[in-house]
Formats: C-alpha cells, sequence, structure tokens
C-alpha cells in the first residue's frame, strides 16, 4: 500500500486523486483548509469554461504566455480531446460556442463539481480540512504537519494554486520560485477623464502594447471600460503577457486601442461621408454611429471640440483629430487592479519539473500540478486545461508508481 497526500483541493488536485486511484495499492488522502473544489464555482461566469476546442496540442500550447515549451509533453499526453472524453464518462455531456470555448451542457459549475466528487467518494479517497503548514522529508517518508496533526506520506502532491502557499512549501524543500505576478488582471489607467464611461464596452478591438519606447505586442479581444481604467479580454491578454515589465506610474505602458478597426484613411473617409450625409446633426452624434454614444460625447469633448458642432460644420482640422484618435486611441497603464486578478504569473520553476511525470527533479516523491507551478494561460478555459492536464499526468504517474 502506497500513501499519497494531496495538498489543495482545487481542480488539479482532484484529478491527481482521481487518476493515482485507479491503482488500488493507493491510499490517497486530500488536504485542503476550505472546501474541496471551491474555487471551480466562479470559473466562466458560474457556467465552467471547462476548455477551449484546439485540438492541436502545440497550438493549444501557444495561448500560455508561460509554460508553452513545458506544455508540449503535457498536453501530448493529455489535451482537449482527453478532457473532453474524461467529463463524457463521468457524466458532463459538453457544447462548444462559436468563440471555441466550451461548457457543460448544463451551464453549470455546480454539476461539474458535484461529477468530480461523485469519483472522489467513489474511490473512497479521504478528504481532511486541515491547513498544511509544513512539509519535509526524512529517508524516503514525507513528514506533512498541518495546524492540526502530523502525518507521513510515501509521496506528496502540491497543487494548492497560484496564491503562494504551495510556492512556499516548494521553496522550503529546495525548489526555485520564479516570483509571483498578478496575471488576467483589470489595468489602472493615467487618464481619468474615461472613468465616467464605466460599464460601456466594445467588441474585438485590437490593442498595440509599448513599452520603454519599444512594442510589446499586438492583442485584441473586448474592450471594457471601468471606474478606474480598463478591463475586458484583451486588457486580461495585455496584463498577462506584460506582467513581468515592471510597469508604473513613472514607466507605464502605452496602450494603442484601434476602437474602430478601420485604418485612419479608411475611416476619416466613411466619417467624412456620413458628416456629408447627415449634415444638421450633431457631429459627436454622427462619430456614435460607429462607437457607443457617451464615448463619443466624450472623445469629441477631449478634444476640445464643441459637441454641439454640427456635422456640416465641422472643420478638416477637427474630423482630422477624431479619426486620429478613435484609430489610435491612447491610454497608459499604471497598475493591475490589485487583487482582481484571475489567476496568478510565477510559481515552482518549470527547469524542476519533469514534465512526463510531474515529478520534482530534485525531491523524489515529490509532484506538482495546476497552479502552482509557473503556468498560465489567458482567458478561455486555458487555465483549468493546465489544472486537468497536469493533475492527470501526476496522478497517473503514481498510479503506475504504485503498480
Amino acid at each position: 500500500m502506497t500513501s499519497i497526500c494531496i495538498i489543495g483541493g482545487g481542480p488539479a488536485g482532484i484529478m491527481a486523486a482521481i487518476f493515482a486511484s485507479k491503482n488500488p495499492e493507493n491510499k490517497i488522502s486530500i488536504f485542503d483548509k476550505g472546501i474541496i473544489l471551491n474555487t471551480i464555482l466562479p470559473t466562466g461566469g458560474g457556467r465552467c469554461n471547462l476548455a477551449y476546442a484546439e485540438y492541436n496540442f502545440k497550438e493549444l500550447a501557444k495561448f500560455y504566455p508561460r509554460g508553452e515549451k513545458f506544455l508540449y509533453s503535457v498536453f501530448s499526453k493529455f489535451a482537449t480531446g482527453d478532457t473532453l472524453e474524461f467529463f463524457n464518462s463521468i457524466g458532463i455531456q459538453t457544447y462548444t460556442q462559436d468563440d471555441m470555448r466550451i461548457f457543460p451542457v448544463s451551464d453549470s459549475s455546480k454539476d461539474v463539481k458535484q461529477a468530480l466528487l461523485k469519483q472522489i467518494d467513489k474511490k473512497n479517497i479521504k478528504k481532511v480540512f486541515e491547513n498544511v503548514i509544513e512539509v519535509k522529508k526524512t529517508g524516503n517518508c514525507f513528514k506533512v504537519t498541518t495546524d492540526k496533526n502530523t502525518y507521513s506520506f510515501d509521496s506528496v502532491v502540491i497543487a494548492t494554486g497560484g496564491r503562494g502557499t504551495g510556492q512556499k512549501l516548494a521553496e522550503s524543500l529546495g525548489h526555485n520560485i520564479i516570483p509571483l505576478k498578478p496575471a488576467l488582471s483589470s489595468l489602472i489607467t493615467k487618464e481619468k477623464s474615461y472613468t465616467v464611461l464605466s460599464g460601456i464596452s466594445l467588441k474585438n478591438i485590437e490593442a498595440q502594447v509599448f513599452f520603454e519606447n519599444k512594442k510589446v505586442k499586438t492583442l485584441s479581444g473586448d474592450l471594457l471600460f471601468t471606474h478606474t481604467g480598463v478591463s475586458g479580454p484583451v486588457v486580461y491578454k495585455i496584463s498577462s503577457y506584460c506582467a513581468y515589465l515592471g510597469f508604473d506610474k513613472t514607466k507605464p505602458l502605452k496602450i494603442s486601442f484601434n476602437l474602430v478597426n478601420k485604418d485612419f484613411e479608411e475611416f476619416d473617409t466613411e466619417f467624412l461621408s456620413c458628416l456629408k450625409a447627415g449634415a444638421q446633426k450633431d457631429a459627436a452624434n454622427i462619430l456614435s454611429e460607429f462607437l457607443p454614444k457617451n464615448l463619443s460625447y466624450k472623445i469629441v469633448e477631449n478634444l476640445k471640440i464643441n459637441t454641439g458642432t454640427k456635422a456640416g460644420q465641422m472643420t478638416k482640422i477637427e474630423r482630422g483629430k477624431i479619426s486620429k484618435t478613435v484609430t489610435d486611441f491612447v491610454l497608459h497603464a499604471q497598475d493591475v487592479t490589485k487583487g482582481e486578478e484571475i489567476v496568478t504569473a510565477g510559481g515552482v520553476d518549470l527547469n524542476q519539473i519533469d514534465s512526463k511525470t510531474m515529478q520534482s527533479k530534485i525531491v523524489e516523491g515529490l509532484y506538482f500540478c495546476g497552479e502552482v507551478i509557473d503556468v498560465d494561460g489567458l482567458t478561455g478555459g486555458f487555465n483549468l486545461q493546465n489544472s486537468w492536464s497536469t493533475g492527470y499526468i501526476a496522478g497517473n504517474a503514481l498510479k503506475q508508481k504504485a503498480s
């Protein structure tokens, strides 16, 4: 009989437990200080975005700002198709949206949680609601100390997520930790005049990102104005790819949004045509044919153009300023919105983990999976896929190890 301690009752830890339990010789205990799988409930807006419909594992790995090459090995063994097959086998049917995100047919994270818990209970996996504060290895035995007791195990899986607890345990066992940074975050901008537009959104906007006068990335996605700056999928991508740039008030990110997805000449020509056709209307109202009304009026106001100016009276210079602004809408991001990040960049150094087994290269019998490692994905089911896949790899390795 092999005793296994899994620290962390989130998606990755549960997957590791389920697959390790396929060997009846494994005696498994899951340690969690809170409620098992509670972190899965808010995912996908409560609908649980299980995966993303990219079935080529190398293409799938491109959606991870950190960990792409490491995931080649992981995803070659367990990727999108395997995830869907697994969930189908435990009674969760899925469907794919037009944007390629995959959800359970019930659109309920609770159903996913219950299906996974049913598997845990079926295998008689022990749930221990205690907070692990220390892990030590003496000979072939791991001593796991909680806030209440000390236990002995043959193997340990750290699957505590990206908040720092598991990283500290790993560091105490000799591992290098890549500093943790917020990722998939809203951004706080220098420009405060647009914060009155909080709640206004635009679909599929392209953004070019610059830092210290160097172009960093071109990204696209939906944009949302907030009371402190900007958010939405395109901003989440920006915050992830720029997590380690060290931008701040003195060195902000410069972000150029193309609000109309047209170049200057194309938009200016089309805008002029609309101004001529509606000569008696307010020019700002004509602009609202391309953008949300409140945003249109705010842009005109910020350019110090009278919002009551009639379309037929607008000068070429004024029109040019508007056309330039909507095709090159510049904001300066000074910080991320603290505490609202969806995931954390950084974690256990991938160079110290065997991607074929998720076992530590420096401590035999110690495994990692999920967001505790230096892997983070974009929005769209990618961070759950990391958890399903690395959890499977760790669990399967432990299943075989006990054979």
